[in-house]
């Protein structure tokens, strides 16, 4: 549509047809309308034709759920087995009948508009192909036309749906009505209209030229498009005709969705209050596009815990790593893919010794990676791919970019820098790529390219994009990119669709000869997408003689392609595979072709799903990219890949960190993956897979859901063996085991080579004259130019070395790829494609001396004419027919004249027509130049080109060219040109693309601009340097490539010695917002890439990642554009008290951020932070009471985060909550267990206090349950009782010596205490925040020394309330070793890094003690008592490890204080122990069901750190909110709240079932009837992973006491003599296990239908 828009058109005619034999005025009675899409005017137009003899009739699609509640209905509507919705179909097509029959009407407009809180919509698809159908039946369709104003329709699929299947035109009213909330937009409501009807008129005409249609007409009412999933009653009703395979749902599933998706809209309890007010309010993202974590989100192939695990296998050459990782990702494949609902019959099957099975190292032969051209991804990356693959003995592919020319020879034996790894280079090392993608575009596909290949790959299609070509930005086109691609610098490319050298089969199979012919050793591939019908295209390849097919799926591709690409294309590859297989089998085929599919295959189980569906080979792209680095950013269009793979910016180039050897270990794992599922199903043979359906069953789990049950893989797994060959008696063969023959032995290419043996062995001189082409002689050159490249490589041999005289009409592909020193003359004419890829040799040609016609009046060669050359010269005296020089790259051309689309895509060369130009003539044109003859302006497209009069240069070249084309041809014309040559050049005018034009203005430029960057000052220090020097805070930044402009900076601290003088939040104060504060905020912001799989937003295996499923990504670019406001909404969306985390956590989302691979991350938590004060400050955040009551009561014990958390959610959702606590204030852990210079008592916790009450929520303190209240009496007064009380159950050294001496206290106590103490001293009085005006602390620590045993967050908030309390001295003990500066490989990007880390506390000591406070290796050995008072503790007696062993120290002490983490809650709130317990002393209760286990009343319920551990603040909020969720549906039997538990979409929760234990299946969410229960074996202090501190002092390991010196050193004051820097997380190295829990398997049903959606809200 953009190149050819001359040949489309929207225009379509509408309304009744006349008899088409008996043409009368009234005929011409038509509505035409310029386009599909209507704006408003248009739509009222029609229907003010009313008054113009052609009425309307307005029928409602949406129908009510009390329409015909009587008996008599019920009874027949169970008789039929008719739902409402199937029912309302057949009265819309009655009411239809009788308008056009009873009133004649001309049009039929379908409407939504009476949508509404009692009235369900219909999918428009639905309603208008059911109508369609049956107007067709009823020979009624012609008399009217078919209006749809439509809410669901609002993507350009959904409109290309409509349009195909009958619709005459849409009014998609509900788009329009979005567009007034389209944000940061100044434009008229008239001129968004129009954009958005302007966009989707583009696209729909790129659809239409994807199936080669031209005219909308045509289109409409086509049907062309492939169900999948679809019932039989569904396609016979709506869709009559509609080609479909799996046969799926029915109507009832239609209506079912449509209720749920009317609930979403309409809740039948109300909507919840606004968490801002509705003015922000947002529809939630699904996550089509991008990965998201939260809610009911789709789910992706990609999820940050199967990318990180993957390269973590990779990279350490981990076997159980990639079992976890393939663990996960079959669990993913079995909710998305076809292939993940069928299951191995294993039980049918006699497996066989694993040492008897085929070796890994011979099946990785069978494995390739597809086609990712150098250029949408980085050179480093594509070597790696290639060196690896060849070191295997696979195949890498160039993909359509073609290939370095030094990438051909062998590499030498050494090291190699790329990017920012090392490479070991071993002898025999090569980067060629042994597969060679030609595609439309003909990228860099040189004599030479094709020559150096090994499989040469025709890209008929592309998987992810079928019916397009490939796409490249200009920035990405630098260098050896451009320079290989013969493109200009900086100007981008786009591929040319297939059919301009593909229309047909027959074109095809001359490609295929062409190819064979330039390199007769190569194996021919022809790419294929997997579609409904695609066998019969495959057998037609396999007898145009392709060697190879490769069936590509519609997952997987480029990064770069567009949204509305890679959507609604093409089909599974499963399905492709299979029925190539059996066609090919059919047809007697299959033993000559080799079949490869590719399409997201990650593990073992796909390699062997695709081998019994019938493929022998595998391509594999994403996950070797993955392993090689690739984080799924989804960013390849803008050359901001931040890890160097899918980038040509040097600079980020340099962060690659890839190696082979990555790659090698995947591929290896992968292929041991295979043997085991081989082995287990009796194949010793890879070949003893292929076509083995007989393998393979629908999973029982399909029954267990609605949308499953139904789907029918009958024809999918029939046997290929069964069916009845069509071609022999005999069985075939189920793969490749006979060599196509290419019948090239008598071709006339073998006389070349035989005649032309001097010039080949020495260059000499070779003429041949006369030699007889007839028109059956194709690709006459081929074979002799593949010899020359072969002996002489791309420069070939010297100019008119040989030279050969043609004498008749040639075939097809006459100098085919013909190289340097090759000059072919052909007295005659050419067939089509002569000159296809001429690579540097001469081409002429001029009629036959007795012709009685002219020779510039005639066509002399036939259509695209030097398609896809890349040099050389061309001189024809005639005209060539249309598509002349596409895609020309670098060859000279001069031709009498050209038919249309001439120089369409050119990039290099030149081309002088001495004749008239057909229509289209440049479109497209970036490159190189022409030269046209008396100008005809009509017939060029301007859009990229510029018209200039010829200069005396141009005249000379001009000249000069025209004589050679006179000496050559013998021309006439050329002779009459030359005879007035001065007047003739006059006559010329030069066509200059404009981006070449501009390319060249800037490479006159870049010298000065060089000189200029001379003289600014070198940087000594390297990276870091200049990461210093990028700003942290500009005005207006830019977010594209933010994260690489600016620095990162957080919030900042107070000064340290300042903030220990009082007890206020150690940040610095920001309560009036300057525009320097904007400004840093939304540079912040700015540097957040909006990642394709933000594994920030996502919890991770590994501790990283936000529990909450914080939509961070949005809220960044929200605050970026600084719409506060709105990023607040959605924020609260997922966290409940923002202001709580953005202070206390420790941040595991920066943990996870991409950019803390290579670079500092985001500052997510002080952007959290900024918005929900921000929003304070603003008076945004108001008390929401709900609007309607449940009069449920539900009962929280414990006000911590979670229980806070719970109380709101259930709140919200109009319930009675009532939180006991059994403190004096309310808060729990937030209150008193973190001291308020981190968290702001009164300005946050009693704030956020008030306003829970202030929305209903009802708090009782100082109420202690087990004593002041049974928990029997909670449960029989309240629906639902949740304990939420926290893991308050200290550990303790107990049986360590001097334990009972005074002042060695739990951390708890100490800071319980001392926040009381505070709080009390500020009752009243708030005003007053300074010590100077608090009453004595509880604990007298002036002048003291304190020791704190304990590495986490509890440990390091003990330290700083000692400084504060006045300590001397404070020493901080850790049982491990100080962490390492860098990320270690045990915790690998994006989980939690096990790293020294510097926390507020220890950066106080270290500025009054001049030292950090910290011990490493410390073990606690005893207390000893104070010599001044014996009831007191005066030191403590521990080991520390060094170099030499052990050594015990005695540390002085006034004061211990016990922070070693806990062990679950306390047993007074069931003191008889009545509820299960772990073996941590949490309350047992399945995570994602939250029921109390063995509890007498079924109401209890259990989350927060008294079910799973202590943890972070955000995992608790998290858990309450989700159990918030599960006590809401517990209670009314369905839910509108969210839950936090990511449970569908993350692998995370799919755990290895240990050995022994039954495998659950997957279940729906809410339908899960069995759980599989599994505890939390390891204890978090407040995130921190910290070891166990053991009770009992005997429990130390003997063989540490050994060790143990007997030298006891006495130790005054260690001060600054222990040198120690920054601080280190406590020990704890293993990954935490979590809760088992089986979640749903929506399967695929990719149904091509438009559901009703979400917005049609209230």
């Amino acid at each position: 549509p953009i190149r050819e828009a001359n040949v489309m058109s929207l225009v379509c005619p509408i309304g009744p047809e006349r008899n088409l034999l008996d043409p009368q005025p009234e005929s011409c009675h038509r509505v035409f309308l310029d386009t599909p899409v209507l704006c408003p005017r248009r739509f009222n137009a029609l229907l003010e034709l009313e008054g113009k003899g052609m009425p309307h009739v307005i029928i409602d699609m949406t129908y009510t759920l009390t329409e015909g509640c009587s008996a008599r209905r019920l009874a027949d509507r169970a008789i039929s087995k008719k739902s409402l919705l199937r029912e309302r179909l057949d009265q819309i097509c009655k009411e239809a009948e009788a308008a056009i029959l009873g009133d004649s009407v001309a049009f039929i407009v379908l409407t939504h508009r009476r949508a509404g809180e009692d009235r369900v919509p219909i999918c428009s698809l639905l309603a208008a192909g059911a109508l369609h159908q049956h107007l067709i039946n009823a020979k009624l369709r012609a008399r009217v036309a078919l209006v749809v104003e439509a809410a669901d329709a609002h993507e350009v699929h959904h409109f290309c749906c409509l349009l195909g299947f009958g619709v005459d035109a849409i009014f998609p009213y509900l788009c329009y009505l979005s567009l007034l909330r389209v944000r940061n937009c100044t434009l008229s409501m008239q001129t968004r209209v129009e954009n958005f009807r302007h966009a989707s008129e583009f696209s729909i005409l790129k659809v239409m030229s994807k199936m080669g249609i031209s005219c909308l007409q045509s289109y409409k009412g086509a049907q062309l498009f492939q169900a999948v999933g679809l019932g039989k009653e569904v396609l016979t009703k709506c869709f009559t005709g509609c080609k479909s395979v799996l046969n799926g749902v029915g109507f009832d599933a239609f209506a079912q969705d449509a209720l749920e998706f009317h609930k979403i809209a309409y809740p039948p309890r109300g909507p919840l209050p606004p968490l801002v007010d509705e003015e922000v309010e947002e529809l939630q993202d699904i996550g089509e596009y991008h990965f998201r974590s939260i809610h009911e989100s789709e789910i992706h192939m990609n999820t940050p815990d199967v990318l990180y695990k993957l390269q973590e296998a990779a990279r350490t050459n981990s076997a159980e790593g990639y079992k976890l990782f393939a663990h996960w990702q079959n669990k993913i494949t079995e909710q998305t893919e076809i292939r993940g609902q069928l299951e191995f019959c294993l039980d049918e099957c006699d497996p066989v010794p694993l040492e008897e099975v085929e070796p890994a190292a011979e099946i990785v032969k069978r494995f390739c990676t597809g086609a990712a051209s150098l250029g949408s991804i980085s050179n480093e990356a594509h070597q790696a791919m290639a060196i690896a693959m060849n070191r295997v003995g696979g195949r890498s592919n160039t993909g359509e970019g073609g290939e370095d020319p030094d990438r051909f020879s062998p590499m030498k034996e050494g090291q190699m820098k790329m990017g920012a790894a090392e490479w070991e280079i071993f002898e025999g090392d090569t980067s060629r790529s042994r597969i060679k993608q030609v595609a439309s575009g003909r990228f860099g596909v040189t004599a030479e390219y094709l020559a150096n290949a090994d499989e040469i790959q025709i890209k008929l299609a592309q998987g992810a994009k079928p019916g397009e070509g490939g796409e490249l930005p200009g920035y990405k086109v630098i260098g050896k990119i451009a320079e290989t691609r013969k493109a200009t610098p900086g100007v981008g490319l786009i591929s040319p669709p297939p059919h301009h050298d593909m229309y047909s089969i027959e074109d095809v199979a001359q490609l295929i000869r062409d190819l064979k012919n330039a390199n007769p050793a190569a194996r021919i591939s022809v790419k294929l997408v997997a579609r409904v019908g695609i066998g019969v295209i495959a057998s037609g390849v396999t007898k145009g003689k392709a060697d190879h097919l490769t069936i590509s799926g519609m997952s997987g591709g480029t990064g770069a392609a567009k949204w509305t690409s890679i959507k609604h294309c093409g089909l599974p590859w499963e399905i492709g595979v299979a029925e190539t297989h059996q066609t090919l089998v059919l047809n007697g085929l299959r033993d000559r072709v080799t079949v490869q599919t590719d399409g997201q295959v990650r593990t073992g189980r796909d390699v062997v799903m695709a081998a019994l569906l019938g493929a022998e080979e595998i391509a594999m792209t994403t996950a070797p990219l993955i392993a090689l680095g690739c984080i799924m950013m989804r960013k390849c269009h803008l050359n901001t890949c931040p890890v160097g793979v899918a980038t040509q910016d040097p600079e980020l180039r340099k962060k690659f960190t890839g190696q082979p050897e990555h790659l090698i270990n995947y591929l290896f794992m992968v292929a041991e993956d295979v043997r085991e599922i081989m082995a287990s199903l009796g194949c010793r043979r890879f070949t003893e897979l292929i076509g083995r359906t007989d393998l393979l069953r629908p999973s029982a789990h399909l029954k267990e859901h609605w949308k499953t049950a139904d789907l029918d893989f009958t024809d999918l797994l029939r046997p290929a063996w069964t069916l009845q060959s069509m071609a022999a008696e005999t069985e075939g063969s189920m793969f490749c085991c006979v060599p196509q023959d290419h019948e090239l032995a008598h071709v006339l290419d073998r006389q070349l080579v035989l005649r032309a043996a001097p010039a080949l062995e020495d260059k000499s001189q070779v003429m041949v004259k006369d030699l007889a082409i007839k028109n059956i002689d194709r690709s006459v050159g081929g074979i002799l130019s593949f010899e020359v490249t072969r002996r002489f490589g791309a420069q070939g041999l010297p100019d008119d070395t040989v030279h050969v005289k043609f004498k008749g009409p040639s075939g097809q592909s006459f100098g085919n790829f013909l190289a340097p020193g090759l000059t072919f003359e052909l007295e005659g004419d050419a067939n089509d494609y002569i000159g296809k890829g001429l690579s540097g040799g001469c081409l002429v040609v001029y009629k036959p001396g007795q012709a009685p016609f002219k020779g510039h009046e005639a066509i002399l060669a036939g259509n695209a004419a030097l398609y896809g050359a890349t040099a050389g010269k061309s001189f024809m005296a005639g005209i060539a027919a249309e598509r002349f020089a596409v895609r020309n790259s670098g060859a000279t051309a001069v031709v009498e004249g050209v038919g249309d689309h001439g120089c369409e895509y050119m990039t290099r060369g030149l081309v002088v027509i001495l004749g008239s130009t057909g229509a289209n003539f440049a479109a497209g044109m970036s490159g190189g130049l022409a030269y046209l003859l008396d100008i005809d302006k009509t017939s060029l497209n301007m859009e990229s080109i510029l018209l200039e009069p010829v200069g005396a240069e141009d005249s000379k070249m001009l000249e000069d060219l025209v004589k050679d084309h006179a000496r050559l041809t013998s021309s006439a014309k050329a002779q009459e040109l030359l005879a007035n040559w001065d007047k003739t050049a006059k006559r010329f005018t030069k066509v200059f693309p404009k981006e070449y034009k501009k390319a060249l203005e800037s490479m006159k430029s870049a010298p000065t601009e060089k000189k200029a960057s001379d003289t600014q000052p070198i940087v000594q220090n390297g990276a870091k340097d200049l990461e210093d020097l990028r700003p942290n805070s500009v005005h207006e930044p830019q977010k594209k490539r933010g994260f690489h402009e600016y620095a990162r900076k957080s919030m900042s601290y107070r000064p340290d010695k300042d903030r220990t003088m009082d007890w206020e939040e150690i940040y610095a104060s920001q309560t009036k917002k300057s525009q320097q504060w904007h400004s840093w905020i939304q540079t912040q912001t700015a540097r957040c890439m909006d990642c394709g799989t933000p594994t920030c937003h996502s919890p991770n295996q590994g501790g990283g990642g936000c529990p909450l499923g914080n939509r961070i990504p949005t809220w960044n670019q929200l605050v970026h554009e600084g719409d506060f406001k709105r990023a607040l909404e959605r924020l609260l969306d997922t966290n409940n008290f923002p202001e709580f985390t953005g202070t206390t956590c420790p941040a595991p989302c920066e943990e996870a951020c991409v950019l803390g691979i290579n670079e500092s991350p985001v500052a997510i938590k002080s952007t959290e932070l900024a918005i929900i004060e921000y929003g304070f400050s603003k008076g945004w955040i108001k008390p929401h009471p709900p609007q309607v009551r449940t009069r449920k009561r539900v009962c929280i014990i414990g006000s911590g985060p979670a229980g806070l958390a719970a109380a709101q959610q259930l709140n919200r959702a109009g319930h009675l909550v009532q939180v006991i606590e059994r403190a004096d204030r309310g808060g729990g852990l937030l209150m008193y267990g973190i001291p308020s210079m981190k968290l702001d008592k009164t300005g946050k916790v009693l704030r956020r206090l008030q306003l829970l009450k202030d929305e209903g929520i009802e708090f009782k303190y100082n109420c202690e349950v087990g004593k002041d209240v049974s928990m029997a009496e909670l449960c029989t007064q309240n629906d639902a009782v949740i304990l939420a009380t926290g893991a308050t159950q200290c550990r303790d050294m107990r049986s360590t010596e001097g334990r009972h001496l005074k002042n060695i206290v739990q951390a708890m106590d100490f800071l319980t205490a001392t926040q009381k103490t505070n709080l009390d001293a500020e009752s009243g009085q708030s005003h007053i925040r300074h010590s100077s005006s608090r009453k004595s602390p509880p604990y007298d620590l002036q002048g003291a020394r304190v020791v704190v045993i304990g590495g986490g967050d509890t440990a390091v908030d003990c330290v700083a309330t000692a400084v504060r309390l006045g300590a001397r001295s404070v020493l901080q003990f850790s049982r491990r070793d100080e962490a390492p500066k860098q990320r270690p490989s045990h915790t690998p990007w994006p989980c939690w890094a096990d790293t020294y880390r510097v926390d507020y506390a220890h950066s106080e000591v270290k500025a009054l003690h001049g030292r950090d406070p910290r011990e490493y290796l410390v073990a606690t050995k005893g207390f000893k008592a104070s010599a001044e008072d014996p009831s007191r503790v005066g030191a403590v007696i521990a080991t520390q490890a060094n170099a030499d062993g052990a050594a015990v120290i005695e540390y002085p002490a006034e004061l211990v204080v016990l922070a070693m983490g806990f062990t679950g809650p306390d047993k007074v709130v069931d003191p008889q122990g009545v509820l299960a317990r772990d073996q941590n002393s949490n309350f047992k209760a399945d995570y994602g069901e939250y029921v109390a286990e063995n509890a007498p009343w079924k109401n209890l319920f259990a989350c927060g750190d008294c079910r799973r551990g202590a943890s972070l603040v955000v995992t608790a909020i998290a858990e309450g909110r989700d159990c918030a969720a599960r006590i809401d549906s517990f209670l009314m039997g369905e839910t509108s709240l969210p839950r936090a538990a990511p449970l569908a979409a993350n692998p995370t929760f799919f755990q290895m079932p240990k050995k022994g234990d039954a495998q659950p299946g997957l279940v729906k969410r809410f339908q899960r009837k069995r759980r599989q229960n599994q505890d939390v074996s390891e204890a978090f202090e407040r995130g921190l992973l910290v070891e166990p501190v053991l009770e009992e002092p005997e429990a130390e390991s003997k063989a540490s006491q050994a060790a143990t010196s007997s030298m006891k050193i006495a130790v005054e004051e260690r001060g600054a003599k222990v040198g120690m820097d920054e601080v280190a997380v406590s020990s704890g190295a293993t990954t935490p296990k979590w809760l088992l829990a089986g979640f749903a398997g929506l399967a695929i049903a990719n149904v091509a239908l438009l559901g009703t959606v979400v917005a049609l809200l209230r």
